[in-house]
C-alpha cells in the first residue's frame, strides 16, 4: 500500500474515478480501448488522466513515446492503483454487509451449459428468497469465468472441477456426474454400454468451443488414448452439437445432465471409459476476494437446494 501513504502525505484528495480511468487505460494500453470497455468518450478519459496528473504533479503517460507508454510514476500508480480500487471495493462491501445484512450486489458467472441444467431454477428460488439483492449473472464458459474470477469482474464463477492452480481459489464442489458420449442411432457404436477413448480415433468430433473447459478436457482424454482429436465443428451451444449429432454429422460428448433435458429419437448415450470423464462443478472465488454475505448466502442456499435434488 506505499502508493496511498505517498498519497496521503501529498496531502490531496485523490478523485477515485480518475484513477480508475487511469488504471483501466494503461491496463488496455489504448484511450480507444479503454473508452469502449467504460462506455465514455476518450476527451473524458484524457481529460481525467490530465487532472490526476495535475494534483499528483507528475506525468503518468509518455506522450512523446511513439506507442502508448507510462511513466515510472504511471508505472507504479497502475500496479497499485489495482490494489487499492480493490481495497476500496472490498472496505465498502464489509460496511454495506454491516448496515444492510443480506442486502447487496452479487455476479455470478455460471456456463450456459450449466444454467440450463440446474441454475435457471436456483437462481429464481434465490431471487424470491433475498429480493434485497442485486442479482447479476454473466453466462460464459467456464474457462473465460475463470479469468473473470481472477480480474475481481465477478464475484463467484462455476466451472468444471479440478482447476489449474486450485490453492489459489476457495472452492466449494457442488455437483457431481459424468461426461457421456452421444451418437448417432445407427453408429457403430451405438449399442455399446460404454465406450474407450481409443474407439474414438477415427471419429468426426462436434464439441463445445475454447471458452469452455470441457473443450480442454476432451482434447486432454483424446492425448491419453494416444491421439489428437479430429475437430470438424465448435459451438457455443450445446444445444445445436445435439442436433448435428442427430444429422449423423459427427460424435459429440455433453455433461449427462443436460441430455437429460433433451429428447432426441436419433442419438444415442453412452458412459464413457479408458478415461473415465466426469463432469463435477463447483464455485470458485479468489482467497483474497472478500467474501460477502450475499455470495455466502447463495453458496450455501445453492448447496442446500442441489442436495435436495439428489434426494428426489
Amino acid at each position: 500500500m506505499e502508493i496511498v501513504c505517498i498519497f496521503l502525505e501529498m496531502g490531496k484528495f485523490m478523485n477515485i474515478k480518475y484513477v480508475s480511468y487511469f488504471v483501466e487505460v494503461a491496463k488496455y494500453r489504448s484511450f480507444t480501448k479503454a473508452s469502449r470497455q467504460l462506455y465514455v468518450s476518450q476527451s473524458t478519459l484524457s481529460k481525467a488522466v490530465k487532472n490526476l496528473e495535475k494534483d499528483l504533479n507528475c506525468l503518468l503517460i509518455d506522450r512523446m513515446a511513439k506507442k502508448f507508454k507510462l511513466t515510472k510514476e504511471g508505472e507504479l500508480l497502475y500496479q497499485q492503483g489495482e490494489e487499492l480500487l480493490l481495497l476500496i471495493e472490498e472496505k465498502k462491501t464489509k460496511i454495506y454487509d454491516s448496515l444492510k445484512n443480506c442486502k447487496g450486489r452479487l455476479c455470478v458467472g455460471i456456463p450456459p451449459v450449466i444454467t440450463t441444467a440446474y441454475f435457471a431454477s436456483v437462481v429464481y428460488q434465490f431471487r424470491k428468497k433475498y429480493p434485497e439483492v442485486e442479482f447479476q449473472i454473466v453466462e460464459a464458459g467456464a474457462n473465460v469465468l475463470k479469468r473473470m474470477v481472477d480480474e475481481n469482474s465477478i464475484d463467484i464463477g462455476v466451472v468444471i472441477l479440478p482447476i489449474e492452480n486450485q490453492e489459489l481459489y476457495e472452492i466449494e464442489p457442488i455437483i457431481c456426474s459424468e461426461n457421456v458420449l452421444i451418437v448417432y442411432k445407427e453408429h457403430p457404436l451405438a449399442m455399446k454400454g460404454c465406450v474407450s477413448f481409443q474407439e474414438l480415433k477415427k471419429e468426426p468430433f462436434l464439441v463445445l468451443d475454447s471458452s469452455y473447459m470441457l473443450h480442454n478436457k476432451i482434447k486432454e482424454c483424446c492425448r491419453q488414448a494416444g491421439f489428437e482429436a479430429k475437430i470438424v465443428g465448435e459451438s457455443f451451444q450445446w444445444d445445436f452439437l445435439t442436433e448435428m449429432v442427430s444429422c449423423n454429422q459427427g460424435i459429440s460428448i455433453l455433461p449427462k445432465p443436460i441430455l437429460k433435458r433433451f429428447h432426441l429419437d436419433n442419438i444415442r448415450c453412452i458412459s464413457l471409459c479408458e478415461p473415465e470423464m466426469p463432469w463435477n462443478i463447483g464455485f470458485i472465488v479468489r482467497k483474497e476476494h472478500y467474501i460477502s454475505k450475499p455470495m455466502k448466502q447463495f453458496i450455501e442456499f445453492t448447496k442446500i437446494y442441489m442436495n435436495q435434488i439428489k434426494e428426489c
